[in-house]
């Protein structure tokens, strides 16, 4: 019993999941691109705001009277928290520039954010003795609006709740946490804190108002941005999927699409199969039932090709080209060529046994390992996806040979080898292939 074909079931299937999670590469990439982008555009909006509301403070502490102790705390206590807030935001934007922990800090300065806020407040309520129920009246509470407007460049609706939540909270309990005042106390409390509605209480107030357009503004140009790149890639993804293979459009970049109108040269497995007799298919079914009959051969081909990683270039017919190696290639290319070959056989065997076809459907199979050129070739008015090579050739035509070896699948040596299935194929006499100028060894299934 080989006791190594589970362990190689199993270690295929993770490759496979593996080529599944690349796939979105792309993707994974544009969004971490845009989280680290907003990161550092927080970051610089929380320095900006900490500057002019720091030099709003400023320009109000001339107006404030020295005799004035909790006025003057209160802008000391100010003071502070716009330092902290613009440290804040610094070092949130530096650890996003070097690519440090961007997915915490998100979360991580928008709760230090609301700590400061909430911070200064139960300073004036606990440390100046001012009731909780005023703290509307104290300029400080502005800069919610505008730490919710930084948390909103992030484009995360969860963080966006759970900073609301925390806010709504924690003013809650400085709000209705203490004691209800009488209409008088709170005119006598109003009374003494009267600073909180000069002129320069105001200016800070307009300086806030300031900031939060500036911040909105940035949110909306942000938005607009990832729309349009957004509306530009969809575009060339769904202009892509008119001539490229399926499998590659969703993961190509604007950059990687560039890369193939350039061309270039790769090491691809190349399957070549071919339905044997259509001809057969063709006169004795009617249109409608020969176009079901196309439909359902190729998609177990899809099918075949999906499940081992393979990429359709081109169905010809009752035939199809499927590159292994495309857009990058990997170590199994030929191992998983080897495993789509032998896929697609067990798929026809069932059709065949299910819908009882007389004559049964029988296809032939070539592999071969080698290099190709690969790109995109064309104007704009029609564009194409191709790979040219003597490689495709000898594919081509080891395909032809299983039409005298008797065999429904043939692969050259090479690819063997590189698949390191030695041991499970055995080398047949075969003709010289037409067309091709040197010796190609060729092998069967030893089974």
């Amino acid at each position: 019993m080989d006791h190594s074909s589970p362990i190689r079931s199993v270690w295929s299937s993770l490759r496979r999941r593996r080529r599944v999670w690349e796939s979105s590469d792309a993707t994974t990439r544009l969004i971490r691109e845009a989280d680290t982008g907003a990161l550092q555009r927080a970051g610089m909006v929380r320095i900006v705001v900490a500057g002019i509301l720091f030099i709003a403070v400023l320009l109000a502490a001339h107006g404030v009277q020295p005799v004035n102790p909790m006025a003057t705390k209160q802008i000391a206590a100010a003071e502070v928290t716009l330092a902290l807030f613009g440290a804040l935001g610094w070092g949130g934007a530096w650890l996003a520039s070097k690519r440090m922990a961007v997915d915490r800090l998100p979360v991580f300065t928008a709760v230090l954010d609301a700590l400061l806020i909430l911070g200064n407040l139960a300073y004036s309520h606990w440390g100046l003795g001012v009731p909780g129920g005023l703290f509307a009246v104290f300029p400080v509470v502005w800069v919610v609006p505008i730490t919710l407007a930084a948390v909103a460049i992030h484009y995360q609706p969860r963080l966006q709740v759970m900073v609301a939540l925390i806010y709504v909270v924690g003013l809650s309990f400085l709000a209705f946490g203490g004691e209800a005042l009488t209409p008088d106390e709170r005119r006598e409390d109003l009374s003494q804190i009267n600073a909180v509605f000069s002129d320069q209480a105001n200016l800070v107030r307009l300086s806030m108002i300031l900031s939060l357009a500036l911040i909105l503004i940035l949110v909306a140009r942000q938005g607009r941005i990832l729309l349009e790149r957004t509306v530009r890639e969809t575009t060339m993804r769904v202009n892509l999927t008119r001539y490229l293979p399926r499998e590659l459009a969703p993961v190509l970049t604007e950059q990687a699409f560039a890369s193939l109108r350039r061309g270039r040269r790769a090491r691809v497995t190349v399957l070549f199969m071919d339905m044997r007799a259509s001809t057969h298919f063709g006169e004795t079914m009617d249109p409608a039932q020969l176009a079901i009959f196309i439909t359902s051969f190729r998609r177990r081909v899809l099918r075949a090709a999906s499940r081992h990683g393979g990429v359709i270039d081109k169905f010809t017919g009752d035939g199809a080209l499927i590159l292994f190696g495309v857009p990058g290639a990997g170590d199994d290319d030929a191992k998983r060529a080897l495993d789509c070959g032998r896929t697609l056989l067990r798929l026809i065997a069932r059709w065949n046994a299910k819908r009882r076809f007389d004559p049964p459907v029988r296809i032939g199979i070539g592999i071969h390992t080698g290099e190709v050129f690969c790109g995109v070739v064309g104007d704009e008015s029609r564009l194409e996806f191709t790979v040219v090579g003597e490689t495709v050739n000898i594919a081509s035509r080891i395909e032809q040979a299983t039409k005298s070896v008797g065999c429904e699948m043939l692969a050259s040596a090479e690819t063997v080898r590189e698949a390191g299935e030695e041991g499970s194929w055995i080398e047949v006499a075969c003709e010289p292939l037409p067309g091709v100028t040197r010796s190609v060894v060729l092998m069967k299934p030893a089974g």
